[in-house]
């Protein structure tokens, strides 16, 4: 894998798969793929004579970039006169390369790549032709959540943005659209009812994953906290012994480590002194004879014997066999923070205090994510208060 040279001057091959070829144009170098055309003997003499041809047209000065090449970011980058038929794959790929130039994190790129993986239907759309009705349509055939598809239309909406710069369109065909609209009921909702994203666990399910892990002290320590100390993953695998308050029983929460990359919280709020209760602190108790005097951090990949990397990791290599072997239903890891918030809004905690611990500036984002737990929860209030009375 990788690129290839040729025994051609400027004709390369990338991938065994795909040729390339490179100029020089307004003092840049510009390397330029010949979409559908395998690695023949032929197809690279063809693409010699093709470099030769563009590099003539240079020479006379009747180069029409996107005339050779009319899918070319770089053509947009380098500021020529874009045409309609430039596809919507090409702003996309215009719009990661001027993320990447403002220096996003590696996390927020890998998210915003993601997003245009999931926004393959529409590549091959001129933007010209692309529509509210077409991105409805798309919103409809998603199989995700809504937050996710809000995510996803948010990285179109800005690559799109960009067309509207050019004068391809003169409106963002995602400017109105609403896909709480569009989205399929099944995929906004859990079989609980509840928001998709949020499916926290039973006790009994705690109880179940935690017995499940019996032969994997790490894994259940590692569970045991998260379900305790509502981190988020991020936060979780960032933790090092020295964050640890063992007289307070509390940890500080002040990195997060996102794709192998320490980075600061999520947010300003993020930044946070959190409480630990008997059993958070039982887990870390345990948990120090694995990794304490080993690693400054706390939670360990023990196959591999040294922190975890990423939240994908704990997902794959301990997550999911835990809960297969527990017999209970699937949910993403992030549910123990989930179930962290509901249980302590079921025992009618302080909502300051626990917007405090989950790292939010405010009760907002609870009444938000959790508001039908909380009206369930003022229900069975009143219940019990008319029984005793």
């Amino acid at each position: 894998m990788g690129t290839e040279r040729t025994d051609l001057k400027g004709v390369t091959i990338r991938d065994n798969k795909t040729i390339y070829i490179s100029f020089m144009y307004h003092g840049k170098r510009c390397r330029e793929p010949l979409k559908g055309l395998p690695p023949t003997k032929s197809n690279l003499r063809y693409a010699a004579r093709k470099k030769a041809a563009v590099e003539m047209d240079i020479e006379k000065g009747i180069f029409d970039y996107l005339e050779h090449f009319p899918n070319s970011r770089s053509a947009i980058l380098l500021g020529e006169k874009v045409k309609t038929e430039t596809t919507v794959s090409c702003y996309l790929e215009v719009y990661m390369e001027s993320c990447q130039l403002r220096g996003l994190s590696p996390s927020t790129l890998i998210g915003y790549r993601k997003c245009i993986t999931a926004l393959k239907p529409l590549h091959d759309i001129y933007i010209s032709e692309v529509t509210p009705a077409l991105i409805k349509r798309f919103i409809t055939q998603a199989s995700c959540s809504l937050k996710t598809m809000r995510n996803i239309l948010s990285v179109l909406r800005s690559s799109l943005d960009e067309g509207i710069t050019d004068g391809i369109i003169k409106i963002n065909p995602c400017v109105g659209v609403n896909p709480g609209r569009y989205i399929l009921k099944e995929n906004k909702l859990s079989t609980r009812g509840q928001n998709k994203d949020v499916d926290p666990f039973t006790p009994a399910e705690e109880k179940a994953i935690i017995k499940a892990a019996d032969n994997h002290p790490q894994w259940q320590n590692l569970f045991r906290f998260w379900l305790h100390s509502g981190l988020r993953t991020s936060e979780l695998i960032a933790l090092k012994w020295d964050d640890v308050d063992w007289i307070n029983h509390k940890v500080s929460v002040v990195e997060a480590l996102v794709s192998g990359i320490i980075k600061s919280t999520k947010t300003r709020a993020g930044r946070r002194m959190i409480d630990l209760d008997s059993e958070a602190m039982h887990a870390l108790h345990q948990q120090k004879e694995h990794t304490f005097l080993h690693s400054g951090y706390i939670f360990h990949d023990p196959r591999l014997k040294t922190h975890w990397q990423t939240s994908d990791s704990v997902r794959k290599k301990a997550w999911q066999p835990t809960l297969k072997k527990a017999g209970v239903r699937y949910r993403r890891p992030y549910n123990c923070r989930h179930t962290f918030a509901c249980r302590h809004i079921s025992s009618g905690a302080n909502l300051w205090w626990l917007a405090e611990q989950m790292g939010h500036a405010s009760p907002e984002m609870l009444f938000r994510h959790y508001g039908s737990y909380m009206r369930e929860y003022d229900r069975s209030e009143k219940q019990r208060h008319n029984i005793n009375s």
